[in-house]
């Protein structure tokens, strides 16, 4: 069984209209609501470290000139080859 932790919350009251308003359009729970809201909110959190790794990474070694035109010529014989 998945365990679960009991917590109380406080919310701006048009916030609270707003989310009771979809939440009962689309019948979920006010727990299945929040669960989701911070399943998406820590995603967000992962994405943005691992965007901003990948930017330090490419500061660090971006490509060179030669390593672009080796792309481009690779990509336009690709397409040459799939007849676009």
């Amino acid at each position: 069984m998945l365990r679960t932790t009991k917590i109380a919350i406080s919310l701006p009251k048009d916030d609270f209209t707003r989310i009771e308003e979809i939440r009962k359009k689309l019948g979920l729970q006010r727990s299945a609501v929040i669960d989701i809201a911070v399943k998406f909110w820590l995603k967000s959190i992962e994405d943005q470290e691992l965007i901003k790794q990948y930017e330090q990474g490419y500061k660090k070694k971006s490509e060179d000139i030669a390593e672009l035109k080796a792309m481009e010529q690779a990509s336009a014989e690709a397409f040459e080859e799939e007849g676009w």
